[in-house]
């Protein structure tokens, strides 16, 4: 049928980048699909698109022209995005969250992806729900429950926001958290050589390490 659009979800495992170290199978997947839309032009009223979030795996002969030659950058949302998508996800709650609140909530969503703050709305409504009802996990009978007596505050986000990790630090490791145990030996080594390099800039850090480690012999 026409128009027709072809949409693909997560491309850059369907077409990674092709070298040595693959498999022929992933090479043939690949040079079959440039094939198929080298000869798109000629059908007509056919478009292609593609969705990734790793731009730099995906095959650069899928980026020339006659391909996938236009590239859109979606960021992050902005503050106004952001309490539009809290409108969107609490729209249907009653009572309804105040607008000033929204945007309160909103300004402190930084770095949150549409599927983030729509996890962050689950897990507050949770987080209500075992506050008005305690017993809901602790019995094994079945509870009737009134909805219209469950009702969020602003604890309930907050706290909610302690159990979401954002898109923004899902990648790197945000510097106000500790590293995972599993990680942490994977960086012990690097970890000593910036440590030897600054208690050469910073003798005194040098002082102070020997100093704690003579006290705990003591």
């Amino acid at each position: 049928m026409r128009p027709s659009i072809i949409f693909f979800d997560e491309i850059d495992g369907l077409a990674p980048v092709r070298s040595s170290r693959q498999d022929q199978i992933h090479s043939s997947i690949v040079s079959t699909l440039l094939a198929l839309m080298d000869g798109l032009d000629n059908r007509g009223e056919i478009v292609v698109i593609g969705a990734t979030n790793r731009l730099d795996s995906i095959d650069p002969a899928l980026r020339r022209p006659g391909r996938f030659d236009r590239e859109f950058l979606f960021n992050l949302p902005d503050q106004k995005a952001r309490k539009h998508i809290l409108q969107i996800h609490t729209r249907d709650w009653n009572p309804k969250l105040s607008d000033a609140f929204l945007g309160e909530l909103a300004e402190k969503c930084v770095g949150y992806c549409g599927a983030d703050i729509k996890a962050l709305c689950t897990e507050a409504a949770l987080i209500a729900l075992r506050r008005r009802y305690p017993q809901i996990y602790a019995s094994s009978h079945k509870l009737q429950l009134d909805v219209s007596s469950i009702v969020l505050n602003a604890q309930d986000f907050y706290h909610a926001m302690q159990n979401i990790v954002p898109a923004s630090q899902r990648a790197v490791m945000s510097s106000g958290h500790a590293l995972s145990p599993i990680i942490k030996p994977l960086l012990e080594r690097s970890f000593n050589n910036i440590l030897a390099v600054l208690q050469k800039v910073f003798p005194h850090a040098e002082i102070s390490q020997s100093d704690k480690k003579e006290g705990t012999k003591k």
